[in-house]
Parts: structure tokens; C-alpha cells; sequence
């Protein structure tokens, strides 16, 4: 096992041989599919990560929603912004702490969910590399392995 100083995460020889420039680049492949296929729908990827958050639970906080898509608060506060203007949410005051709101889908914001998600895991489906199963699985604990050393290591300043 490597941690964060070692050989595995190594970027010294060439980037091709470091996990994190294969992170990045198979982010980047499916991110950019995503938006294609999210541009012919009008919406923006970051209004669909606040969405997709959104859709699993309603009536999240904004800076919770911020922390969860991976944004900053400010651009989270824009995103959001420009989805209630757009009409796809609604922010509404806390009782007892008018400084606080959450945000709330509206129905428009509710309709895009079948529509997205059942045409994006079809695309999805057409596109998948061939993996397998217990190979997802190892990836996605792998991933959660690197992700929690960063979060450690982030966390000590």
C-alpha cells in the first residue's frame, strides 16, 4: 500500500505513470460527454450537479450543496442564482433564522429528472467501457481510498 508521498501517486517520472493524471483524464472524457449530451437539454453541468443533488434531496442548504458538487460557495451562490431565474428552484428563508434558505426544486426543476436521467444512463449504457463488476467495485474503493488520504492530507493545512 502507498500513501500519498509514495511511488503510486509519483508524478516524477512521466504523468502517464501517476493515478492522479488518470483520474483527471477519465473525469475529463466523461464530463465532457456529459456536457454534450446536457448542452442539448439547455442546461449547464454545474446546474445539472446541484440538480442531481437536488433530486435525491430537496430543501438542501446552499452551502451543503456547494460542499457536495465540489464548488465553492460562490460559485455555488451563482449557479443557484441562475437556476432561479431560470426557474428550475426556489430558495425559501428558514423559520426562526432569516439569514438562512434553503433550496427547493420546483416543478420544472422536478420534471428534468426522468427525462435526464432515464436518456443519460441509456447514453451511458451505449458508452460504457467493458467492466466488470467486482472491477467497478475495486476502482470505486480505490477511488474512495485516494479521495480520503487528499481529505486527510487537506485537512492538516
Amino acid at each position: 500500500m502507498y500513501g500519498l508521498r509514495g511511488e503510486f501517486m509519483s508524478m516524477i517520472n512521466k504523468p502517464e505513470d501517476s493515478l492522479p493524471y488518470h483520474i483527471r483524464a477519465a473525469f475529463r472524457g466523461f464530463e465532457t460527454a456529459l456536457s454534450r449530451f446536457l448542452a442539448t437539454k439547455d442546461l449547464p453541468l454545474s446546474q445539472f450537479y446541484i440538480l442531481r443533488l437536488q433530486w435525491d434531496e430537496d430543501g438542501n442548504g446552499q452551502n451543503d450543496l456547494a460542499e457536495r458538487a465540489c464548488m465553492s460557495e460562490s460559485v455555488a451562490s451563482q449557479v443557484i442564482q441562475k437556476m432561479e431565474k431560470s426557474g428550475l428552484v426556489t430558495r425559501k428563508a428558514v423559520p426562526g433564522d432569516a439569514r438562512k434558505r434553503r433550496i427547493f426544486l420546483t416543478k420544472k426543476g422536478r420534471n428534468l429528472r426522468d427525462e435526464i436521467m432515464s436518456e443519460g444512463i441509456q447514453i451511458s449504457k451505449e458508452h460504457a467501457p467493458d467492466i466488470s463488476r467486482e472491477q467497478m467495485i475495486t476502482t470505486i474503493s480505490t477511488l474512495i481510498k485516494v479521495k480520503d488520504a487528499f481529505d486527510a492530507y487537506n485537512a492538516e493545512g
